[in-house]
């Protein structure tokens, strides 16, 4: 149990090394989080691009079929 207590305390610089190593996981997991939330949110809009142009050509190849 002892070495353990050693390990944490680090030295006695214990508090600012957990300090950092936490504050750089939250950092770090907060850009993941946003990052995903932004992929989603580019994939939804790259997916409603795609319907726009596929209804645009869809419809724009009616129109060339019915002139004749």
């Amino acid at each position: 149990m002892e070495q353990i207590t050693n390990f944490l305390s680090m030295g006695n610089y214990g508090a600012y090394i957990w300090t950092a190593y936490v504050l750089t996981a939250a950092v770090m997991l907060g850009l993941l989080v946003t990052t995903l939330q932004r992929l989603r949110k580019n994939k939804a809009e790259l997916e409603e691009f795609q319907n726009i142009q596929d209804s645009t050509k869809q419809s724009g190849h009616k129109e060339e079929t019915a002139r004749p």
